[in-house]
Order: structure tokens, then C-alpha cells, then sequence
């Protein structure tokens, strides 16, 4: 009996001695700072793009986008609120497609990308334009959960083809 007494005093000693700390071996970043290289990252992955496919007078935008007119246009610059019928045809960064559509939306107000609506934007009737639109601007944070996989910077290639007012 004394050894079992022994044997559990023993094991209470044990159980509350003081043990150091474990220590995580993963490093803490800011979700800000952790957004910033993101996005730095993903401007450094649209950059290459450009260089890769010898894109000459690609423009970046204030919104990160960058944009390529392929063709000029004519008449009234589209703006928010016109009701515009467009065209595009939508790639991966590795080239691959993802879809060819045709729409009619009003310019601002529908459920499209925002890099979208900020292209067709100012864009006139016949225009033709190659945009690079990153991911926060594009399908975001889960992509379309089909043919366009999370955090995917996009291209489109945009035609206007109609301004309504």
C-alpha cells in the first residue's frame, strides 16, 4: 500500500511541476502585411504576363488593372448607368479559356466583376481592348468554382458594342 501512495505522490509531483512553454515555430504576420505581399505578388505575376507575351503600350490603371486598346471606337464614351451590350472573352494567365460571352447590363449597377465595369467604362461603341484584371477586382477570393480557380488574375478581351443611354 505505501508503494502505491509513494507511486501516486510521485506522479501529482510530476503532473504539476512547471514544463517550459512549446514553442510555435509559425511565424505571425499581419493579415494587412499578409494582403500587401498578395498583392504584390500577384502585380509581379501580371507584369510577367505582359513581358511574356511582348504586350507593347499595356497601361496600368489606378485600380491595378492594366489595359490594352486594340482598336479605337466611335460615339458617346460609355458611362455608370447606360445599358451597354459588350463581348468578351475570358483567359486564365496560363492562356487557357474560360468562356466567350455576350451581355447586356447596365453599366455600374449589375452583378458583373467591379475590373469589369471599371473597363467597359469610358470605353465608346467598336472599341476593342485587352484588360489584365487581378483577382480582387475579378472572381476573388474563390474564383467561379468551375473553370476559374481561387485568388485567379484574369484577361479580357472586350468589345462594346452598343451604348444606351
Amino acid at each position: 500500500m505505501v508503494k502505491y501512495a509513494r507511486i501516486a505522490l510521485a506522479l501529482t509531483i510530476c503532473a504539476c511541476a512547471e514544463r517550459p512553454a512549446v514553442q510555435d515555430s509559425a511565424v505571425e504576420i499581419d493579415p494587412v502585411e499578409r494582403q500587401k505581399i498578395y498583392l504584390a505578388q500577384e502585380r509581379a505575376q501580371l507584369e510577367a504576363y505582359i513581358k511574356s507575351h511582348e504586350l507593347e503600350g499595356v497601361l496600368r490603371n489606378g485600380y491595378g488593372m492594366y489595359e490594352l486598346s486594340m482598336a479605337p471606337g466611335q460615339g458617346t464614351p460609355a458611362e455608370f448607368g447606360d445599358a451597354i451590350i459588350y463581348s468578351a472573352t475570358v483567359y486564365l494567365l496560363d492562356d487557357s479559356g474560360v468562356g466567350q460571352y455576350t451581355d447586356t447590363v447596365e453599366l455600374g449597377r449589375s452583378e458583373m466583376e467591379i475590373g469589369l465595369h471599371e473597363s467597359l467604362k469610358g470605353m465608346k461603341k467598336g472599341e476593342k481592348k485587352l484588360v489584365l484584371i487581378p483577382s480582387f477586382l475579378a472572381r476573388g477570393l474563390a474564383g467561379d468554382r468551375d473553370k476559374v480557380p481561387p485568388k485567379s488574375p484574369l484577361r479580357y478581351d472586350i468589345r462594346l458594342i452598343q451604348v444606351g443611354r
